[in-house]
């Protein structure tokens, strides 16, 4: 495949197919995802994989997969990646909750990623366990830019379209709304640290109509219901990112990153000192330094008291050694 070796197939879907393949020129293993020769002739598809391809090339971010190369191969229409080394967070939690700090320690790296990526213009729109990748050095590569949608763009989904994964998609997205921001990404975390730290999704019901449902009109139970040994002060982080008002969520991905990191004991940026207000000297006028406050030392009697006694027993020694003689 041109001046790639391919050397294992890692995904097939209707969106792509994804192989491990070595870049010979550059002598580095890469993932390699191929736009499928059935969807080589619908226009959508390929607009939205090349945009898929021009969005994650603005983004540059030790948390998020690296983008490598996109181009026409044999024909078709492909982009490369880093290839990470892990399991995704989907498959972690087949095996039930993570531990409090794991948890927190996972969502902070990606809550990184994402104030890099909203900075940038970019909302993912697509945050899942799926696409959270965990590598062996306890690390988070986010991945999954399929439906990222930079600002600039054009809106290639028509309106009404519910588009995300839907056990974790914001109300917003239930809605088909066309602008969203990064608040809809706050609040797909919000859900996936929900299940990550439970164990359970915050709606599991039996159709995903209903699930829809909920996730635009209840409000979940506590995290500490489902796993009472979880802290309160988790339970206002995670209903606060999963409010159906996005203006009642974290307005940052920042802002939610650092309650993370305080629940996480880490210590949050110093707020700048308080400085005395500056007062300006009349024209003309010179403004000399105070001079320093003295303060008077604190009297007491004691020394006084400890001189007597000592001038009192030297008198008496004196008497006695002089009645002595006679």
């Amino acid at each position: 495949m041109g001046d790639y070796e391919v050397i294992d197939l890692l995904e097939s879907s209707r969106t792509g197919v994804t192989y491990k393949v070595r870049n010979i020129l550059a002598q580095r293993f890469e993932a390699l995802r191929v736009l499928p020769k059935t969807l080589q002739d619908d226009q959508e598809r390929v607009t939205r994989f090349l945009r898929e391809a021009k969005v994650h090339a603005r983004i540059n971010h030790p948390n998020i997969v690296s983008f490598y190369h996109a181009t026409h191969l044999g024909g078709q229409v492909v982009m490369t990646t880093e290839l990470v080394e892990g399991t995704t967070l989907e498959r972690r939690l087949e095996l039930g909750p993570l531990p409090l700090a794991e948890a927190l320690g996972y969502t902070s790296q990606v809550l990184s990623a994402l104030a890099h990526a909203h900075e940038l213009g970019v909302v993912h729109r697509d945050i899942a366990p799926a696409n959270i990748i965990l590598t062996p050095d306890g690390g988070v590569k986010l991945t999954g830019f399929g439906m990222a949608k930079a600002t600039t763009d054009p809106q290639l989904t028509q309106p009404g379209t519910v588009i995300g994964s839907l056990d974790y998609i914001s109300p917003e997205q239930v809605k088909g709304l066309s602008e969203l921001d990064g608040r809809t990404d706050i609040y797909s975390l919000g859900v996936v640290l929900y299940q990550a730290v439970t164990g359970k999704r915050p709606f599991e019901r039996k159709s995903q109509f209903e699930v829809m449902l909920a996730h635009v009109n209840e409000i979940p139970p506590a995290p500490s219901v489902v796993n009472p040994e979880l802290p309160s002060e988790l339970n206002e982080i995670i209903l606060k990112a999963m409010a159906k008002d996005p203006s009642s969520r974290f307005l940052t991905a920042e802002e939610f990153r650092q309650s993370v990191d305080q629940l996480r004991g880490l210590p949050q940026p110093a707020s700048p000192p308080a400085t005395a207000p500056v007062q300006l000297a009349e024209p003309g006028a010179v403004t000399l330094p105070a001079a320093p406050e003295t303060v008077a030392p604190e009297w007491s009697p004691w020394p006084l008291v400890a001189a007597g006694l000592f001038t009192f027993l030297v008198v008496m020694l004196v008497f006695f050694a002089v009645a002595g003689r006679f």
